[in-house]
C-alpha cells in the first residue's frame, strides 16, 4: 500500500514538474523581461529626440491707436521658427540610429543574459534535486543496514565502539539529507526570483545538458557587447559631424503686420556666430574622445573576453575529466566492490563492518561525483555568459 501511494505521489508531481522549456517560455512573459524591455524603448525615444525640430512659434498682436489725425486698429500676425543643425541631417539620422542600434543590442545582451541565470540555476537545482534524492535513497539504505548492525554487537561481533561508529555516520548522513533538501529548496527560490510569473513547485530535469568535454566559440564579431560598443562609436562619429558644421542653428521669421492704413512684410533670418564662441569645440572634443574611448575599450574587451574564455575552457575540461573519471571509473568499481562486499556478507564470508565500509565508500564517491557535476554547470554557464553563446549552442554531446 505504501508503495502505491508513493508512486501516485511520484506521478503527480512529475505531471505538475515544469521543464525547462516552460519555464523559458513564461520568461519571454515576465514582468522582469517586459521592464528591460519598456526601459530599452524609452531610451530609444529619449535618444530620437536630438532629430526632433521645436515646433513654429505663431505670434499675434493687436492694438487700437487713437492719434489727432489718424484713429484705427492695428495688428499682425508672425511665424518663428528656430532650426537645429539644419545642414547636418543625414549625419543626425545616422548618428539617433546608431545609438538605437546600441540601445537594443544591449538589450538583447541583457535578456540573453537574464536567460542564461534561469537555465543556469535550473541545472544547478536538478543537480541539487538529485543529490537529495540521491542522499536520501541511501539513508534509507543504511538505515536499515543499521538494524543489522545492533544485532550484530547483541550477539558480540562487533564492538560497542563500533556500532557508535557507524551510530554517529548514520546521524551525518541525515544531516547531510537535511542539508541537501535545503540547498535544493534555496536553489529553487533562487531560480523562482528570476521567474515571477509562473510559481515553481517542482522541476521536472529531464531536458538537463549532459555534460561535454568541450565547448566552441563562436566568432568575436559576433557577440552582444562587442556590437554594441561599435553600434556607439559608429554614432558618436556621426554626432562630431554634426557638430563639425559651420551653422548649428538657423532661425527665420515670417511677419505680417497692419499699422493703420499701411500694411507690412517682413522677413527675418538669424545666424548664430558659432565661431566666437568654444561650445561648439567643446562638443566636438566630447564626441572625439568619446569615440576614441569606445576603440579602446572594444580592443580591451575583445583581449578580456579571449583570454577569460580560454581559462575557462581549460577549467571545464579538467572538470569534465575529473567527472568521466568519476562516473566511468571509480563509482562503477565502488558499486562492483559494494556488490561483492554484499555477496560476501550473505553467503558468511564477509562481516558487516567490511560490507558497510564498501556502501559508505560507494555514497562517497557517488554523492562527490554530483557535486563535481554542479560545479561544471556552474563554470559552463559562466562561459556562456562570458563569451557570448546561446544555450545549447557549440555544445558538442
Amino acid at each position: 500500500m505504501k508503495q502505491i501511494l508513493f508512486f501516485l505521489f511520484f506521478v503527480s508531481l512529475n505531471l505538475n514538474a515544469q521543464n525547462m522549456a516552460e519555464i523559458l517560455g513564461s520568461l519571454k512573459e515576465s514582468n522582469k523581461t517586459k521592464s528591460m524591455l519598456k526601459t530599452s524603448e524609452s531610451q530609444i525615444v529619449k535618444n530620437e529626440f536630438f532629430t526632433t525640430q521645436e515646433a513654429p512659434n505663431l505670434g499675434v498682436t493687436f492694438a487700437n491707436a487713437k492719434e489727432n489725425a489718424n484713429n484705427g486698429a492695428e495688428y499682425s500676425v508672425g511665424i518663428s521658427q528656430n532650426l537645429s543643425h539644419p545642414f547636418t541631417i543625414a549625419s543626425k539620422e545616422r548618428g539617433v540610429n546608431e545609438f538605437s542600434k546600441a540601445i537594443k543590442q544591449e538589450t538583447i545582451h541583457e535578456l540573453h543574459l537574464l536567460k542564461l541565470d534561469v537555465v543556469s540555476k535550473y541545472h544547478n537545482s536538478c543537480v541539487s534535486k538529485e543529490m537529495r534524492d540521491k542522499a536520501t535513497s541511501l539513508l534509507d539504505e543504511q538505515s536499515k543496514r543499521f538494524s543489522q548492525i545492533q544485532k550484530a554487537y547483541e550477539v558480540g561481533e562487533i564492538s560497542k565502539k563500533e556500532l557508535l561508529f557507524n551510530k554517529l555516520d548514520l546521524a551525518k548522513l541525515r544531516q547531510n539529507v537535511n542539508n541537501y533538501k535545503r540547498n535544493y529548496l534555496s536553489e529553487l527560490a533562487s531560480l523562482q526570483l528570476l521567474v515571477d510569473n509562473l510559481t515553481l513547485t517542482e522541476i521536472d530535469c529531464n531536458d538537463v545538458i549532459a555534460p561535454a568535454r568541450h565547448v566552441e566559440l563562436k566568432p568575436l564579431s559576433e557577440h552582444d557587447e562587442l556590437k554594441t560598443i561599435e553600434y556607439k562609436n559608429s554614432a558618436s562619429k556621426a554626432f562630431y559631424q554634426v557638430h563639425d558644421s559651420l551653422i548649428s542653428s538657423l532661425g527665420y521669421e515670417l511677419l505680417y503686420a497692419n499699422e493703420l492704413n499701411t500694411k507690412k512684410y517682413t522677413v527675418g533670418l538669424s545666424v548664430p556666430l558659432g565661431g566666437l564662441s568654444s561650445q561648439k569645440e567643446k562638443l566636438k572634443a566630447e564626441q572625439f574622445l568619446l569615440s576614441s574611448a569606445y576603440t579602446f575599450e572594444k580592443a580591451s574587451m575583445e583581449v578580456q573576453i579571449q583570454n577569460v574564455s580560454k581559462a575557462s575552457l581549460s577549467k571545464i575540461e579538467a572538470i569534465y575529466d575529473e567527472f568521466t573519471l568519476l562516473k566511468e571509473e571509480i563509482l562503477p568499481l565502488s558499486q562492483e566492490l559494494a556488490n561483492l562486499s554484499k555477496s560476501a556478507f550473505d553467503e558468511g564470508e564477509g562481516n558487516i563492518m567490511e560490507y558497510l565500509d564498501a556502501t559508505r565508500s560507494y555514497s562517497l564517491n557517488l554523492l562527490g561525483m554530483l557535486e563535481v557535476k554542479k560545479t561544471y554547470y556552474y563554470e559552463l554557464f559562466e562561459l556562456y555568459k562570458k563569451a557570448d553563446l546561446d544555450f545549447g549552442e557549440n555544445y558538442a554531446q
